[in-house]
C-alpha cells in the first residue's frame, strides 16, 4: 500500500525545493533507477516522488530518510557546499562558512536545517535547527542508530525522549543514545536555533 508522507505544497515551489529536487533526481538517474523502482522501495507513490524531484512539494523528514535509503545515499550530501575549483580558506575540507551552507527546508513546517559538518568528518555529522513557531519534528517518535547531542542557541526547545519531557532554553543541551525515541518541537511563539550533533551520518 502507498503511502503519501509529504507534506503539501504551494504549485510554485521555492528554490530549496527545487535544488533539493534536482540533486535527487540527478543521484536516482547517476544508479540507473526509475520512478517506479523508487516508489517501490520507499512505499511512496510515483506522483509524489515526481513532484519532489519536480520541486514541486517539499518530503518530509521521514519522506526524505525513506528516499536517501531508496537511492543508497547519505542525505547529508545534499546539503554539502557544491564543490567547484580549488580549495581554498573560503572551501576546503576543514571548515564549512556561513555564505556557502545549503539550506533544506523539510516539508512545509516551518524547519530549515543547515549541514555544518567539513568533509574531512568520517563519522560525526552537524547540523543547525531553525523552528519557526509552530515547527516540530514528525509527530511520531523516531528511533535512530546514533548517539546525539542538542545545544540550544536561542529561543525555546521542547524535547521528548522516552517518557519525558524537558523545556530547554537558550545554553541548555541534551544528548542520548540511539536506543531512545525523541522528537521535538519549538517551544514557544518566537523562532528557535539549535545545534545537533549525531555519532554517524544522519541518513544512511
Amino acid at each position: 500500500m502507498k503511502t503519501d508522507s509529504l507534506e503539501n505544497a504551494p504549485a510554485s515551489a521555492d528554490d530549496h525545493d527545487k535544488a533539493l529536487g534536482e540533486r535527487l533526481r540527478a543521484a536516482r538517474l547517476q544508479r540507473g533507477l526509475k520512478l517506479k523502482d523508487v516508489a517501490e522501495r520507499t512505499e511512496m507513490s510515483i506522483a509524489l516522488i515526481s513532484q519532489v524531484e519536480r520541486g514541486v512539494s517539499s518530503p518530509s523528514i521521514r519522506s526524505l530518510r525513506a528516499i536517501c535509503h531508496a537511492l543508497g545515499i547519505d542525505g547529508a550530501s545534499l546539503l554539502a557546499p557544491a564543490a567547484g575549483g580549488a580549495a581554498t580558506d573560503e572551501q576546503n575540507e576543514f571548515t564549512v562558512r556561513a555564505s556557502t551552507r545549503k539550506p533544506l527546508k523539510l516539508g512545509n513546517n516551518g524547519v530549515t536545517k543547515y549541514r555544518i559538518t567539513p568533509g574531512s568528518c568520517a563519522t560525526l555529522e552537524g547540523f543547525l535547527m531553525e523552528l519557526e513557531p509552530g515547527a516540530a519534528s514528525d509527530p511520531g517518535f523516531l528511533v535512530q542508530a546514533s548517539d546525539k547531542i542538542g545545544y540550544v542557541l536561542s529561543g525555546r526547545l521542547q524535547v521528548y525522549v522516552d517518557d519525558k519531557s524537558f523545556l530547554l532554553e537558550a545554553g541548555d543541551s541534551y544528548g542520548f543514545s540511539g536506543s531512545h525515541p525523541y522528537r521535538w518541537q519549538n517551544g514557544w511563539d518566537q523562532k528557535t536555533v539549535f545545534l545537533v550533533i549525531n555519532s554517524t551520518h544522519f541518513y544512511v
